[in-house]
């Protein structure tokens, strides 16, 4: 192997490492061999770690320490690359059409890989059980370090997350994670395969993933496509089965979902296999949406025949979560309308919001507190919720309701879960003295009751505000 002279800083010529010495230089040499020849054992040691940590970084050697700062330079480097596109509106007149188009197309590539990178992460992250440690699930955990994710990114990150820990479904994340399929579509996927599981074979699931992993990652098909995609793959299952095992994949594949279209909109789509299906249809098929004109007005029924079968489903359900006279211990099923209350007029001051957030006009609010199945909650300037004190250890029916409003859901820091999974805790112990006061109480989720309790943390209320003291 030869080697050629390297320039050193003062500018003469030196050898590189490994280089044979030539018979001139030798004499040129003996002091600093010398000089280590004179070493003591542990500073010899000392230098020939250096020299072996030097030539390591030569030949590509990895140090344990480096991937972190890799990691945390080269998101940096990329955020002060990215910040020289980031061109005023006055600049941007100035560029022509290919070169929006261009850039456009370059910042597609870029959300691609910068999703990429955070998948990685928050597998990562997640195979770590970092979110565990504070008690958090994964989505609330993603949102509290990412506050610029939605709730429903982070259910995409999460579903794809958990399927790919699978065998079966690892392509799903590795697909993701290479940059190949965009997380909205391995979503997509995910939710199919985890529907599918419990109907197919460990080969099949592995097959059915490829077919649809693939589809997710061709540029050429639609969202829509490919939701028809899987669509299609649900209906090849049922259409495999014999008629026995057809029976028991469609009570698998049975769901509701939800999806909020609009303002004020939300859509439901139900999945119901054979049986719940006849039932659903003899409701909508029901006298209850038969249409009913006004006979004083001599009109028709002015409403459509979607329209009244809402109603009649409605009515159902209506009658259905309606419990006049029911235990306290059924009050998480209840319906919980809070209602801002003008004591001067005697009627609504706002729209009104549901325990999951959801705002109903001041119109239908009014409306709605009629209702047996709906418990309202006025929330007058001096309505203050009753105070039991130490006469009972439960939170009765109007603190619960109470709480809902003022809480709307677990305390915790960072915790999302809705108040029909929480429990009242007393701030103030009732083991140890504590009274049931709505002002001494809060909602916390089961998993945070726990962690609560083991780490005996407390928490302050102030202006209907419940802060812990973590």
């Amino acid at each position: 192997m030869e080697f050629s002279p390297v320039q050193e800083r003062g500018g003469a010529g030196a050898w590189a490492p490994g280089a044979p010495v030539p018979v001139e230089s030798v004499d040129e040499w003996a002091g600093p061999l010398d000089e280590v020849d004179a070493l003591s054992p542990a500073d010899y040691r000392a230098l020939m770690d250096e020299v072996a940590a030097a030539l390591g970084e030569m030949h590509g050697s990895r140090d344990p320490g480096l991937p972190t700062e890799e990691l945390a330079a080269g998101l940096e480097d990329a955020t002060r690359a990215l910040g020289r596109a980031c061109l005023e509106p006055e600049d941007l007149v100035s560029v022509h059409d290919e070169g929006l188009t261009e850039a456009l197309e370059s910042v597609g590539r870029l959300q691609s890989r910068l999703g990429a990178v955070g998948f990685r992460l928050a597998r990562q992250a997640a195979a770590r059980g970092l979110h565990q440690e504070s008690g958090l699930s994964l989505i609330d955990w993603l949102r509290v370090r990412c506050p610029w994710l939605s709730t429903a990114d982070a259910a995409q990150v999460k579903v794809v997350v958990e399927a790919s820990a699978t065998p079966a479904g690892s392509p799903i994340g590795d697909a993701v994670a290479s940059g190949d399929v965009p997380l909205h579509r391995a979503a997509m996927v995910a939710r199919t395969m985890t529907r599918l599981e419990g109907s197919l074979e460990e080969d099949q699931q592995e097959s059915y993933t490829k077919i649809a992993t693939t589809a997710a990652a061709r540029p050429d098909l639609s969202d829509k496509d490919l939701s028809a995609v899987c669509h299609r793959l649900i209906e090849d299952l049922l259409h495999e089965r014999q008629p026995g095992e057809r029976e028991q994949a469609a009570i698998q594949l049975r769901s509701v979902t939800s999806r909020r279209i609009a303002p004020g909109l939300t859509r439901f789509t139900i999945d119901a296999p054979d049986g719940a299906a006849a039932t659903l249809s003899g409701v909508l098929t029901s006298q209850l949406s038969a249409p009913t004109p006004d006979e004083q007005a001599q009109e028709p029924d002015p409403r459509s025949p979607g329209q009244r079968r809402f109603d009649a489903l409605m009515a159902v359900v209506n009658r259905g979560i309606g419990h006049p006279g029911a235990l306290p211990s059924t009050a998480r099923a209840t319906v919980i309308l809070t209602i801002p209350f003008d004591p001067e007029r005697g009627l609504p001051s706002g729209p009104a919001m549901s325990s999951g957030g959801g705002y109903v006009a001041p119109r239908q609010a009014s409306e709605l507190a009629c209702s047996a199945e709906i418990a309202p909650v006025w929330m007058a300037a001096d309505g203050e919720p009753l105070a039991l004190g130490r006469t009972a250890r439960l939170a009765s029916p109007a603190q619960w309701r109470a709480l809902v409003a003022r809480d709307g859901g677990c305390t915790y820091p960072g915790c999302s879960a809705l108040p029909q999974w929480c429990d009242s805790h007393h701030l103030d112990w009732w083991s140890r003295g504590g009274h049931t006061d709505v002002a001494r109480m809060a909602l916390l989720c089961g998993r945070h009751h726990t962690v609560v309790h083991q780490h005996e943390l407390s928490a302050s209320v102030n202006g209907g505000t419940v802060t812990w003291h973590v």
